[in-house]
């Protein structure tokens, strides 16, 4: 088969940690052509290395670290794709992030990492260009994720080098830890880290210093321009270029009432003043920051100034992290807040399941069904930020009976606990919902109910939505930058860099064929319409107050939901994808499997 003529280097580093060797995995340009990079590729690979069932945590399960070809040119906001069968939910899941890391691997002249294999000790990953080193962490293992990545930094001895590292939450294989990426950016929601952490591996840092090759540069470089002009000049964004997502915190709770608050029992927050946007403007915003090439600066970095946490400097409150760790706990004490949303960050948690798993306990302490005589003597109420703190701790050591149950997770917590635990365990597909109630943001259902990983907030609104960011994933372009842009502008980017004659019509059909080939992969594992679905307090408690008052989301909706999409993505009534649609997108390969598994 043909290599790949621009965008793509036609290449995949291999790495087994087992034996810490490498070697090189060819990808042809059709190859390239059908599943771009990122979420796409690295579903395409890991469907034809795993077998139904696999466990995520055995040595041959691989971790895909991908980019795609646009990353490293001169398109806006490119990104990097973890994807790996998550040992949390038991289902493909991909997490995208943003800042340098995602080109530097492209400058490497990579088009991704496969990491399978075991090492007996702690290693982290150091590759520059084709050198690839497995470099000894055992001075690191048990450190947090900044001073690991001060630590590596000062090891290579190059400032350009990026760093994705885990805490002592991937070190303890909790289900919903994260792997953080040069300090204050996530890759989370899908338990790499706690693969990262079975695997001992405790980083990758990355170096790379060449070209990405482009077919036709100044046609490519004038689509690109044009594309991020339109991207500064859009009115959607302006918002987010002044607050960050944060500002999303007061509009959630004043206009569209879907904050969530006390683990979903509300949305109505009356102390948002106190954790919101522009309470951090007043008293912790410092800088406005970018990742690679964007034009928005959504992350604002601040310092803590005066009290118990003077001099902590973090980033946020985004609105994910200011929701999860802030009006869903009661917390109406911004320094607090923020020292959790950090401590989170340091220790390498999800902080969106983090602050769902601790919601959910303090519920349970609220009902009742939860004791101090349980929970290493303590009680959990709203708004107890103290205790959030040492929560966090617990959860990343597994340290106790509070630190052992909270790693578990919301679906075993509330199994556990039995009685009506389940009636309010706010989970999809078996991990914890974002901070938008769907009650009262009725598209972000979809996006939690039908999208491959369950319970994300960035999986597309509708079916159509749900196809555009499969491109996102797996171009690896942010969606706050390409979250506007029509198929055509995508087009007008590609051909000229990969040497395409991609139109429109293709695009999308190579949206859905990821997407449909995402869920073979789960439908392998056991989806079916039955998991596309929302918890119970979503489809039968009406919000009780707030913009949105006497809103659900009923079962009638729901089903309309799963009816129009399984019908736009061309899957049967119970979803599983149709003989004649895999084969429409050339998915032949998949067909024995799902045929099997339905």
């Amino acid at each position: 088969m043909a290599n790949p003529k621009g965008g793509h280097f036609g290449r995949i580093l291999e790495v087994d940690l087992t034996s810490q060797t490498y070697k090189t995995l060819s990808i042809d340009a059709d190859t390239c052509r059908r599943y771009l990079g990122g979420a796409g590729m690295g579903s395409y690979l890991l469907f034809q290395r795993l077998k139904p069932k696999h466990d995520p945590m055995a040595a041959d399960s691989p971790i895909f670290m991908g980019v795609g070809p646009l990353s490293g040119t001169a398109c806006a906001s490119t990104r990097c794709s973890f994807v790996n069968k998550s040992p949390y939910t038991g289902f493909l899941s991909h997490a995208e992030v943003g800042s340098f890391i995602g080109n530097e691997l492209k400058w490497a002249g990579w088009d991704g990492i496969l990491i399978t294999g075991k090492s007996k000790k702690p290693i982290y990953l150091y590759v520059r260009n084709d050198s690839v080193q497995f470099k000894d962490a055992g001075k690191l293992w048990g450190q947090d994720t900044h001073v690991t990545e001060e630590t590596i930094l000062e090891q290579v001895k190059d400032p350009y080098v990026k760093v994705a590292s885990i805490g002592p939450g991937g070190e303890n294989e909790v289900g919903y830890a994260a792997v953080m990426v040069e300090r204050f950016r996530a890759a989370a929601r899908t338990g790499t880290g706690a693969l990262m952490g079975n695997k001992k591996l405790k980083a990758i840092a990355i170096r790379g210093t060449r070209y990405v090759p482009v077919v036709d540069r100044e046609v490519f470089h004038k689509a690109a321009e044009a594309n991020k002009q339109f991207s500064i000049k859009k009115e959607g964004w302006q918002g987010i270029k002044r607050w960050g997502t944060a500002g999303l915190l007061e509009l959630k709770h004043h206009v569209t009432g879907s904050l969530i608050t006390k683990n979903y029992q509300t949305t109505w927050y009356p102390d948002i003043e106190e954790i919101g946007a522009e309470q951090a403007n007043r008293r912790f915003w410092k800088k406005h920051s970018a990742c690679y090439n964007c034009p928005n600066h959504c992350m604002k970095l601040g310092v803590i100034r005066g009290g118990d946490y003077n001099g902590l400097i973090a980033e946020g409150p985004e609105y994910e992290t200011g929701g999860l760790l802030g009006s869903n706990l009661g917390l109406a004490d911004f320094d607090l807040m923020m020292a959790a949303i950090e401590l989170c960050d340091a220790m390498g948690l999800d902080s969106i399941s983090a602050g769902g798993c601790i919601g959910f306990a303090m519920e349970a302490f609220q009902r009742g069904l939860l004791t101090p005589e349980k929970f290493d003597g303590m009680t959990l109420e709203w708004g107890d930020g103290e205790a959030v703190i040492e929560l966090i701790r617990k959860i990343a050591y597994k340290e106790g009976q509070a630190g052992k149950f909270l790693a578990q997770g919301v679906s075993a917590m509330a199994k556990e606990l039995g009685g009506n635990a389940a009636d309010f365990a706010c989970v999809v597909k078996g991990k914890e919902m974002a901070a938008h109630d769907p009650r009262g943001d009725k598209p972000r259902g979809v996006s939690y109910a039908m999208g491959t990983c369950g319970g994300d907030h960035h999986e597309g609104n509708s079916p159509a939505g749900q196809a555009q960011r499969c491109l996102h994933n797996s171009l690896v372009i942010c969606s706050f930058i390409g979250g506007y842009w029509a198929p055509k502008m995508f087009v007008d980017m590609l051909n000229p860099l990969c040497g395409w004659d991609m139109d429109e019509a293709e695009l999308m059909a190579t949206a859905r064929r990821i997407r449909t080939l995402e869920r073979c992969f789960n439908v392998r594992e056991g989806t079916s319409r039955k998991d596309d679905s929302l918890p119970k307090r979503m489809l039968t408690e009406p919000l009780p107050e707030g913009p949105k008052k006497g809103s659900v989301f009923s079962p009638a909706e729901m089903k309309k939901v799963q009816d129009d999409y399984y019908a736009y993505f061309g899957w049967d009534d119970n979803g599983i994808p149709t003989e004649a649609t895999l084969k429409e997108l050339g998915l032949e390969f998949a067909i024995d499997d799902v045929q099997a598994a339905a």
